[in-house]
């Protein structure tokens, strides 16, 4: 589903939902911005340091960044493009244009973050940014593709591009550490042309909760050599990097169930209460915090968040459900995928 129609779908489910009394409620469950004492916007004045980052679908990189202690506000908006006043069909026209081979640069959907010197520094604000985003995949992120989501730090000042590139190559040489040789695509650019986005953008996803937490970035912890290991901002991608010894889960290969979770997902703590518990289908079921299969078992596509519960048959997906919106929701598509295969 392209991206200029799922604020459209979202709304209308998210509708739907609400009406049928079957919406959890905005509590833990969702890491909204209450969840960080640092965030008041009330207090960002025209002094106030930021920094203006490309991570992406604008959604979720507001969520992650105002995850960061430190980080007053977060606003979501466009940089980096040659056209002033963009909008969001904007940046969709526009790489429509460049796809027919017209010469022009389109913005990148970006996040504004404005942080406190005496809680925090931008080299963390950064390390958040490098931890929880993949920047090796050039025009792409995840599932969304194009120029206007390709990784960015556009800077200022010339201290804050030396600290970009510093920080980069930290990053390359952990990622070098961790097997993966891919280089880093980020652009390190000057700020231009720099727009908030539209209202409905902002916030989006504490005002819209779909039931499920995104997995970020790439599970590779930045650390600084000269430093030692503790020079993380946050410990998420430490976590985001677990191994399953599927050689010791016995599993159905003919028909299995994998749920595919996190530690810090609170969808799949109530996920786990409300149907783990009391599981009695005939089709066995395993949770795991890793997010890759058992060697030999194929995904149909990359996970992008958890709770996904994939029912697979002779070892390939042949199903999914992401996210966890209440029991009845998730037993009637299984009931509906079961009917259906067999």
């Amino acid at each position: 589903m392209a991206r200029r129609y799922r604020a459209f779908w979202s709304l209308t489910v998210l509708s739907l939902f609400v009406l049928a009394g079957l919406i959890l409620p905005q509590t833990a469950l969702f890491a909204g911005k209450t969840a960080n004492p640092s965030l008041n916007k009330a207090v960002v004045g025209s002094d106030t340091p930021y920094i203006v980052l490309g991570m992406g679908c604008f959604w979720g990189s507001e969520k992650r960044m105002q995850a960061l202690n430190g980080v007053l506000d977060v606003e979501a908006g466009y940089a980096g493009g040659d056209i002033t006043n963009p909008s969001y069909e904007t940046l969709h026209d526009t790489e429509s244009a460049i796809k027919e081979g017209k010469a022009v640069k389109n913005h990148a959907e970006v996040v504004k973050v404005y942080y406190d010197p005496k809680q925090t520094t931008l080299e963390h604000v950064l390390i958040q940014f490098w931890e929880n985003h993949n920047p090796t995949q050039g025009n792409r992120q995840g599932n969304d593709i194009g120029s206007n989501y390709r990784s960015a730090v556009f800077y200022r000042t010339d201290e804050e591009r030396q600290l970009a590139e510093l920080t980069r190559a930290i990053y390359q040489s952990n990622l070098k550490a961790a097997g993966i040789s891919d280089p880093i695509t980020t652009e390190i650019a000057p700020l231009i042309n720099y727009t908030s986005a539209e209202d409905y953008h902002q916030d989006y996803l504490e005002k819209n909760p779909l039931g499920y937490c995104g997995l970020g970035g790439i599970g590779v912890a930045y650390v600084d050599p000269a430093l030692g290991d503790q020079h993380h901002s946050t410990p998420l991608a430490a976590k985001q990097a677990v191994v399953e010894n599927w050689e010791q889960v016995k599993l159905n290969s003919k028909e299995q169930l994998i749920a595919f979770e996190a530690v810090d997902c609170g969808y799949c703590r109530k996920f786990d209460k409300d149907v783990l518990a009391t599981w009695k289908h005939p089709v066995p079921i395993h949770p795991t915090n890793s997010t890759t299969p058992p060697n030999g078992w194929k995904l149909n596509q990359s996970l992008f968040a958890t709770p996904t519960i994939v029912l697979f048959r002779d070892q390939k997906e042949v199903a999914r459900y992401t996210g966890y919106q209440g029991a009845d929701i998730f037993w009637q598509w299984l009931g509906t995928e079961t009917k259906q295969l067999n």
